[in-house]
C-alpha cells in the first residue's frame, strides 16, 4: 500500500486485510481442531482460497467417505474462485463435481451449517444459464 499502487489494487488489498481481520478475530474463538467450523468463517468472508489451503491438510489426512465430503468442500472453494475469475465454464464442473461428492458423503462431516450453504450456492450456480452471466 506505501509502494503507490493503482486504486484499483490499493482498493483489494485493503478489502483483503479488511476479510482476513475478521477471520482471525472470529476464528481465534474457534477450539484449533474446530477445522469445518474455521472453513465456514472463511466460506462466510468469501475467502474460498484461504478455505480451501485450510482443508487441504485435513482431507490428506482423511479415510473414505469424509475424504470424499471434504473434497467436495474443496471443490466448492474451486467453484467460487472460478466464478471470481469470470469463468463460468469450469465454475460449473467443480460444481457438479462438489454436489455429487456432498450429497453422497457431507452426512459423513456431521451436523455442518457450513454444508446447507455451500449446497445452495453449489446449485445456483448449475442452474444459472449459460450465456447469460460471467461465462468465459
Amino acid at each position: 500500500l506505501q509502494q503507490g499502487l493503482e486504486p484499483f489494487y490499493q482498493l483489494y488489498i485493503r478489502t483483503r486485510l479488511a476479510k482476513y481481520e475478521k477471520a482471525y478475530a472470529a476464528i481465534g474463538a474457534i477450539p484449533s481442531g474446530a477445522v469445518l467450523q474455521q472453513a465456514a468463517v472463511l466460506w462466510d468472508l468469501e475467502l474460498y482460497f484461504e478455505m480451501h489451503e485450510l482443508l487441504e491438510p485435513e482431507w490428506r489426512d482423511a479415510e473414505g467417505e469424509r475424504r470424499k465430503a471434504l473434497q467436495g468442500l474443496i471443490r466448492a472453494c474451486g467453484m467460487k474462485i472460478h466464478a471470481q475469475h469470470h469463468n463460468m465454464k469450469a465454475a460449473r464442473s467443480m460444481a457438479a463435481k462438489a454436489r455429487k461428492d456432498l450429497q453422497q458423503y457431507g452426512v459423513t462431516l456431521g451436523g455442518v451449517a457450513l454444508l446447507e450453504g455451500v449446497l445452495q450456492e453449489l446449485e445456483k450456480t448449475l442452474t444459472e444459464k449459460p450465456g447469460t452471466s460471467r461465462d468465459a
